[in-house]
């Protein structure tokens, strides 16, 4: 049965001469013997280990396939050096027709088996490099036993590098031409300085090169990329693909040049030009290219310049399609570009090549992978079934690799090396994010950190800095004010950085001045925050964030005092507010990162700053309610602060969840964390705090339909406050006092401690719209029971327009309920209906559970 190819390294090996006549059968049966033993021992020295290769024997040679889990290093060095030892010991005793001398083809690529055997152009490719009149012209010329060609991927990714001390001058450039295919390889002879004889083969080389690598088995979908590449590529010369390390840009180049490659008759050129972190020489890529184009090598010019004239030259009035990989600067893209107007250029590069715009680039963005062809590539690396077995952990997976194609590669490879591993067994090792990164290596050629390292080492040190303390960012997105704030340092100098991080495609950008990391580059930058500035980076963070809340907050609640806050990085620009709604609509559209600030002070053991977060929250949750992240923030400073040394931190976060509970109608629970709280204010002689707990008693009293039990509390409560002076306090008691006396259906008796209210609360200085707002509503609403419905109208409709004007959702919905009370009043149904069918909406956004007491009076109204 057919199976999908995987990327493995495939090594043929060939003896020269093995069936000469001076060879006889027991000869030819020594040498096979000689030779499978020598090659087995070198696998062994080298540490490749023999028996987890495959190996198809061809009589006079084998072809050897070596799992994708074992480094293309180890087959260079130090296996040919060790095979080439073994020959020439074996030779030295060996009789003259049991010699060996031996040619080896090295080559990478995607491997299949169906039930003839091995299968795939790759498969061809080792065997005609086998095959090439070079490499065994180099053999017969050569002082030891074995030549050695290597393909132009493993030169590039192997030899170019230098890994193990491998020497590229050792390994020599040749175009071989066999049956009718021309291919660019480097021939080498281990064990020897001297330069092989290369002799040319007869067939003149073509001057209409094909080097554009294969395209990738696990490409799939892009179709709106494609479709845009195809526009931008049929009326534009020069077109920069853009993304994040590992989203795919070579693949993607890849297949669409391959797609499109009829167009170019005069032929492609592709070059990996290294990246920033090993810039390629131009001449070794002008090189390539004009011998491709039929240049003898001795009349390649030395001079870069003169080789670029002459690639100009020669490429002028055809369509060639030029793609270049991995390109380090603009420069480099502008001294390749061919002359012709009608030939195509296509740049791949971990920088934005913004530069390139002079010359009228055109860029396009390669998203990462969605679910559905995240899960598709999958399938074809690993095969359908098993994917289609488990197609919740297939999209979970996909989910945990953030869409890019080299985690899914690294996550398939894993899955492919260990057969009986479910796909759940890899989303439980991905999930930890501590030990993500780390997981999604698959040996020395597939590592997500890898490929996220180059582009790392390749930023100056102080763009290298910020990419590592916004890695310590808590939550999704940030502004521009936290990462001058990681750096103390003033935004102006936190700018260029900032865009540094965005060319080299490491931070996205979610709208002016506000910024994200693609999940797994987060992963990588925290990772090296976590081993260079640790504690210190968060904290400026946290520090950030708890002095921006408060100033908001002191703008949204400005009568709060007292408030305590320890904060050891102050900002050196610290935020700014226009005015309330300014205030209040950063602090909403913060929220997720505040919360998550919380629970990170919380988890790195710094209580005070968890509490001190969530009542900086306060003002928000006062005027928009979002009561789920309410309940988040203070469960989490309860937690943080329960028998702790600080009692009135404990009690703040006590008394802020009781008045949740008593918001969702939940008021035993209330009554309990009040309870708690009133018990600390007692300890500690806190008078103006232990009257406060006394009033929310009354809040959780009157909700329960207690309504006389309220009263009792909320007029001691208000005796409580002036006795200390505070008269913003006393002003919130009248309101309580006033409400509690309409729910008793006392309307007349309500008026007078509600005009009070009114004017404690307007002599403030600075003044309480908010609070101003509500006496205004409960005094309509009391004017409404005792029939004085032209005020209480005037009343009501001021209360709407000032609960707008503070962006109080809720105060709204409660004012609008008023007027349709004093609608159903005064006998106008179809209005009344319309306010509480408008409250009604309100409620159920805001998740208030008022909203049954609505709708029951909305059914009480009967049919419209």
């Amino acid at each position: 049965m057919r199976q999908y190819p995987t990327h493995q390294s495939v090594l043929a090996f060939d003896v020269e001469g093995f069936s000469d006549p001076y060879r006889d059968d027991n000869a030819m049966t020594a040498v096979r013997a000689g030779i499978y033993r020598l090659v087995e021992g070198a696998f062994a020295a080298a540490g490749v280990p023999w028996d987890a290769c495959t190996h198809e024997d061809r009589g006079d040679g084998a072809i050897v396939i070596v799992p994708p889990d074992v480094s293309k290093v180890l087959l260079l060095d130090p296996l040919l050096g060790n095979l080439n030892a073994a020959l020439v010991d074996y030779n030295r005793d060996a009789r003259l027709s049991e010699r060996i001398r031996l040619r080896l083809a090295l080559h990478a690529g995607e491997v299949g088996r169906d039930e003839h055997g091995l299968s795939g152009t790759d498969v061809i490719v080792a065997f005609r490099l086998l095959d090439a009149e070079e490499l065994k012209g180099a053999l017969r010329h050569s002082p030891v036993p074995l030549a050695a060609i290597v393909s132009d991927s493993i030169y590039d990714g192997i030899v170019r590098h230098r890994y193990r001390g491998i020497d590229p001058s050792t390994y020599h450039p040749v175009s071989v031409q066999v049956k009718k295919s021309r291919l660019h390889a480097w021939i080498h002879l281990p064990g020897t300085s001297t330069p092989p004889v290369i002799e040319r083969s007869a067939t003149p080389e073509s001057d209409s090169p094909r080097q554009l690598r294969p395209a990738m088995a696990t490409f799939v979908n892009r179709k709106r990329e494609l479709r845009t590449l195809d526009q931008v590529g049929r009326t534009g010369r020069l077109v920069v693909l853009v993304g994040p390390p590992g989203v795919g840009k070579t693949a993607f180049a890849l297949h669409w040049a391959h797609r499109v490659r009829s167009r170019y008759d005069g032929g492609q050129f592709y070059a990996d030009l290294g990246g920033p972190g090993r810039p390629v020489a131009l001449a070794e890529v002008f090189g390539r290219f004009l011998r491709a184009l039929g240049v003898a090598p001795q009349r390649v010019p030395v001079d870069p310049d003169e080789q670029a004239t002459m690639f100009r030259s020669l490429t002028a009035g055809r369509r060639f399609l030029v793609l270049l990989d991995n390109v380090a600067s603009a420069d480099q893209v502008r001294a390749l570009l061919p002359a012709s107007a009608a030939s195509v250029t296509v740049a791949t590069s971990r920088t934005q090549l913004g530069g390139l715009i002079a010359e009228g680039a055109r860029f396009v963005a390669v998203e990462r992978l969605g679910v559905g062809d995240g899960v598709e590539l999958l399938s074809k690396a690993i095969g359908g079934v098993r994917i289609k077995a488990e197609p919740e952990s297939a999209r979970e997976l996909v989910a945990l690799c953030g869409g890019l194609p080299i985690a899914l590669c690294v996550a398939a490879a894993r899955l492919v090396s260990r057969p009986k591993w479910t796909v759940e067994k890899v989303v439980a090792d991905l999930v930890d994010e501590r030990r993500r990164l780390a997981r999604l290596s698959f040996g020395d050629d597939l590592s997500v950190k890898a490929v996220f390292d180059v582009s790392y080492q390749a930023l100056s040190p102080p763009a290298a800095r910020l990419y590592r303390l916004l890695g310590l960012h808590p939550g999704p997105d940030f502004d521009i004010r936290v990462a001058a704030a990681v750096l103390g340092a003033p935004r102006a100098e936190c700018d260029y950085l900032v865009d540094e991080l965005l060319t080299a495609n490491l931070l996205e950008e979610v709208r002016e001045d506000r910024y994200k990391f693609h999940d797994l580059i987060r992963l990588h930058a925290a990772e090296l925050a976590e081993q260079e500035d640790g504690r210190s980076g968060v904290r400026r963070i946290l520090d950030w964030y708890l002095d921006s809340a408060t100033a908001a907050g002191r703008m949204v609640t400005p009568h709060r005092r007292g408030l305590r806050r320890d904060i050891e990085y102050v900002p050196v620009e610290p935020a700014r507010f226009d005015g309330h709604a300014d205030a209040l609509d950063w602090l909403d559209r913060e929220r997720v990162n505040l919360f998550t600030a919380a629970r990170v002070a919380f988890e790195y053991g710094m209580p005070a700053m968890t509490w001190q977060l969530a009542d900086a929250m306060w003002g928000l949750f006062l005027f928009r309610t979002h009561y789920h992240d309410w309940m988040q923030f203070d469960l989490l400073a309860v937690e943080a602060t329960q028998d702790g040394p600080d009692r009135a931190a404990e009690a703040e976060a006590q008394d802020r969840l009781g008045l949740l509970f008593h918001a969702l109608g939940r008021n035993e629970e209330a009554l309990a964390h009040m309870g708690k709280a009133a018990e600390i204010w007692r300890e500690l002689g806190e008078r103006h705090r232990m009257a406060s707990s006394t009033e929310r008693f009354g809040f959780a009293y009157l909700d329960q339909g207690r309504a006389e039990l309220a009263i009792e509390h909320f007029t001691r409560a208000l005796a409580g406050y002036r006795d200390v002076g505070e008269q913003r306090s006393s002003g919130l008691a009248l309101i309580s006092i006033g409400r509690a006396l309409i729910e008793s259906g006392r309307f007349v008796e309500a008026v007078p401690y509600l005009r009070d209210a009114q004017e404690e609360l307007g002599s403030l200085r600075p003044p309480d719209p908010y609070n101003s707002a509500r006496a205004m509503l409960a005094l309509g609403r009391a004017e409404t029971g005792a029939g004085e419905w032209d005020a209480a109208r005037a009343l009501l409709e001021a209360t709407l327009m000032a609960m707008r004007d503070v962006e109080s959702p809720l105060g709204e919905a409660d004012a609008l309920w008023a007027l349709g009370e004093l609608h159903e009043r005064t006998g106008e149904r179809a209005e009344a209906r319309r306010f509480y069918q408008r409250t009604e909406e309100m409620l159920t956004e805001l998740g208030n559970p008022g909203v049954d007491r609505v709708r029951a009076q909305l059914a009480a109204l009967g049919p419209a």
